[in-house]
């Protein structure tokens, strides 16, 4: 007599059993973003359901489509997140695409005001390449969240259609999904801004700059308005700069210069233009700014300075800053990068080394110690010893995996540095890096993927202290 196999209970369905309290008669608890109006009022996972589900998880490998089918109508029955989940998760492990994406619409319309539903429904689309799809899907998820929230999920706009491989497609998706915002006050500015950014993705910078225009008619304090503005620098010039100097005009007081983060980014594109004092002055003029916005701008005037062939200018300035703010560890960082570039190694080390003590658990001081001492070429075994202990407290920064591939080339070990600084440039395309793993390429004899390599840095910065000086050494024309 045969023996009779085991009923097998699947890790998802002892959850379903596990985590359902209205199975012993309670309340399911509402997840916090769906308005009370919206509550679903789940039945209790009696005997009939539980049979369904069952059938459902027993059928998923022999027949996905009836599992599917299964379980997507025991979620719309009961209006639960987790078995739309559940239905869309059989419907990818079978390949079908397009039944995921109707499972994720019964959900956003049984919980229109569920995010999870929503979001699952765009990656979906994205996924799909229905760039035409996305726009009602994105207009309608801004329709359902909360009006304060609105201005943020607008500005996901341009991030959700950036993949899009037809870009005059996504540009009509925008106008699809922002259209009713465009026409609120408001949202008004926050959507042309996103809208811009849509055209200035696709190319269309004539565009861009009348939907920059017209989000800074809508509110000329808005940050997404003058950022967009910013990003046309290039292309308009006088146009880009005549809506950033509206901005800072209408943000003269202290309730709407709180945030110092785009004067900071105007000032550094002005630098970058040949336009240091301009630059400068934007970064001393904000004394409505608090103490807090003060020191980030004090900070970033030395950055500036620093990286335009000013240092003594940059460390007379935080030297002044730090007289006021002795334990600020932020402008102590900022004088021992300053004082590495005036050659004052010895106080470089010393600064460093104290912000080691005062904050054993921060990477920075521990990669820039390691990185300088690196870059010198001297006592190299400590100098890993310090970056791997960065990389040990932030493993996925690609700025301490660029200083240890660096200091493998160092050591010699040019198969590991290569593999390191490939690795870093992957996952954050710089010109620094670019100019490290361009020199270990051409040390390697890869000299057309050297020069590849240095061409991609050059394009991301062509000003980059590094790379400049690393091709002038080696004598390349890349």
């Amino acid at each position: 007599m045969p023996r009779l196999r085991p009923l097998l209970v699947t890790p998802w369905l002892l959850g379903c059993l596990w985590h359902t309290p209205a199975a012993l008669g309670q309340t399911v608890p509402i997840p916090s973003n769906t308005p009370a109006a919206q509550t679903p009022q789940p039945s209790a996972l009696d005997a009939e359901l539980f049979y369904q589900l069952l059938l459902g998880e027993l059928q998923r490998r022999t027949d996905p489509g009836a599992a599917y089918s299964l379980i997507l109508d025991a979620a719309k029955r009961t209006r639960r997140p987790d078995l739309f989940q559940r239905a869309i998760e059989i419907a990818l492990q079978g390949r079908a695409p397009q039944a995921a994406l109707a499972a994720a619409r019964d959900w956003s319309a049984a919980l229109p005001g569920d995010d999870d539903a929503r979001r699952t429904e765009l990656q979906l689309l994205i996924g799909m390449q229905r760039v035409r799809d996305m726009g009602p899907a994105l207009r309608d998820w801004i329709r359902a969240v909360p009006a304060a929230r609105r201005p943020g999920l607008i500005a996901l706009v341009p991030t959700a259609l950036a993949r899009a491989t037809d870009k005059a497609e996504a540009v009509a998706a925008a106008r699809v999904a922002l259209e009713p915002s465009l026409r609120t006050p408001e949202t008004a500015a926050a959507a042309w801004a996103a809208l811009g950014r849509v055209q200035r993705q696709a190319g269309q910078d004539a565009d861009a700059l009348q939907s920059a225009r017209q989000a800074m008619r809508a509110d000329p304090r808005s940050a997404p308005a003058a950022l967009l503005a910013l990003e046309l620098l290039d292309a308009w010039p006088a146009d880009a700069e005549s809506l950033l100097q509206r901005h800072l005009l209408a943000t003269r007081d202290a309730a709407a210069d709180a945030d110092p983060a785009l004067r900071i980014a105007y000032a550094r594109a002005l630098a970058e233009r040949g336009r240091l004092p301009e630059g400068r002055a934007l970064l001393q003029a904000a004394p409505s700014l608090d103490a807090e916005g003060q020191r980030r701008l004090r900070v970033a005037e030395a950055r500036l300075l620093r990286d335009h062939d000013h240092a003594q200018e940059a460390y007379d300035l935080l030297s002044q800053a730090l007289q006021t703010a002795p334990a600020d560890t932020d402008l102590m960082y900022e004088q021992a990068m300053v004082a590495e570039r005036l050659g004052r190694l010895a106080e470089m080390e010393r600064l460093l080394r104290e912000l080691i003590q005062r904050q054993p658990d921060d990477p920075h001081a521990y990669n820039a110690l390691g990185y300088a001492l690196a870059d010198r070429g001297e006592r190299l075994p400590e100098a890993k010893a310090l970056i791997q202990e960065a990389l040990r407290r932030a493993p996925d920064d690609a700025y301490i995996i660029d200083s240890l591939g660096w200091v493998e080339f160092r050591l010699g070990n040019l198969t590991e540095a290569r593999q390191l600084l490939a690795d870093a440039l992957q996952r954050r395309p710089d010109a620094e890096i670019a100019a490290h793993l361009g020199e270990v390429l051409w040390v390697l004899g890869e000299s057309d993927l050297a020069r590849a390599v240095w061409r991609q840095g050059l394009e991301l910065d062509r000003r980059n202290r590094t790379l400049t000086e690393t091709l002038r050494r080696l004598g390349v024309e890349p």
